[in-house]
Order: C-alpha cells, then sequence, then structure tokens
C-alpha cells in the first residue's frame, strides 16, 4: 500500500464506526450519562468555535455557519420536548425522538458524501486541497448539525438534573 492509500484505509473505517455510533444514540432508551452529554457539548462547541475562526476571513461561510446554528435551536428544543425521560430506582434513561435525530444526522453524512464525491469528480490537482468554505452550504449543515446536538445534549444534561432533584424532594 502506498501512503495515499493508507491514510483513507485508516479514515474511513473510523468515519464509519463514529456515523454508526452516532445514529445508534438516536434510536431506543438511552442511558443517562451526565459526564458524556456534558462532553458532547463541549465537543461540539469547540469545533464550531474552532470552523468559526477558521471561517472568519469568508463572510459567506461564516454567516452559513451562523445559519445553521440559528436553525438548529429551535429544533433541538423541539427534539428536547418530545424526549422522554425514565427515572428507575437503579438507573435514569432518556428516549430521544428518532426521526429528528436521524434527520439531523444523515443530512450532515449526505453532504460529506456529496462534497467527497464532486470533488474527487472535480479533477482538481492532487496538490490542491479543497476548502471548507468554498461552499457556505456544508457550513449551513454543518451549524445545523453541531447546534442541534448542542441545544439538545445540554437540554438533556439539564432536564434530567432538575428531575433527579424533584425526585430526591
Amino acid at each position: 500500500m502506498t501512503p495515499a492509500q493508507i491514510l483513507p484505509a485508516l479514515i474511513i473505517p473510523l468515519v464509519l464506526w463514529r456515523v454508526y455510533s452516532r445514529v445508534r444514540r438516536n434510536i431506543g432508551r438511552q442511558p443517562l450519562r451526565p459526564r458524556r452529554l456534558a462532553g458532547a457539548v463541549i465537543f461540539f462547541s469547540v469545533v464550531t468555535a474552532l470552523i468559526a475562526l477558521g471561517a472568519a476571513r469568508y463572510p459567506s461561510a461564516l454567516a452559513a455557519l451562523g445559519g445553521g446554528l440559528a436553525l438548529a435551536v429551535p429544533l433541538g428544543l423541539l427534539g428536547l420536548r418530545l424526549t422522554r425521560f425514565e427515572l428507575s430506582a437503579e438507573e435514569k434513561f432518556y428516549t430521544p425522538n428518532t426521526t429528528i435525530g436521524l434527520a439531523v444526522t444523515l443530512l450532515f453524512v449526505g453532504r460529506i458524501v456529496y462534497r467527497v464525491v464532486t470533488i474527487v469528480g472535480s479533477g482538481r490537482p492532487a496538490g490542491a486541497p479543497p476548502s471548507v468554505f468554498e461552499n457556505p452550504l456544508t457550513l449551513l449543515v454543518f451549524g445545523l448539525t453541531a447546534g442541534y446536538y448542542i441545544t439538545y445534549y445540554a437540554g438533556v444534561f439539564l432536564r434530567s438534573r432538575k428531575k433527579s432533584a424533584a425526585a430526591a424532594e
């Protein structure tokens, strides 16, 4: 294998595993893990901030990212309202709305697949890497995805703490 073949051979399975685990967390009853929820909020926030920092020189890309984040907040709140919480003696669970979570994840995955196919098919020289900021639609979809999960996971975290405090009284 050449070095040009090794990198995709390592990255593609990693990406597929992350997509699988993200889709898996949108289906069925999930154990409530506050540290994992907080970690996801921090991760998505940091990645979004870094992308916004990189997009600062591209006004249309930055506006698209901001638009995606703005659209994501009401969507995340709707997903939170449709989430069911269960408190049992041994563990706490939540059941996310499958439709919204899967739609957001598949929209993002579909956009990435589309970008990869168009970049590969464009005949771009091998030494010229594509810029994420060339097409603001990609950042709009990323902003929607990241913003949804930031809003949703922060809401699940806060609501679970509120329900725990109410159950303790």
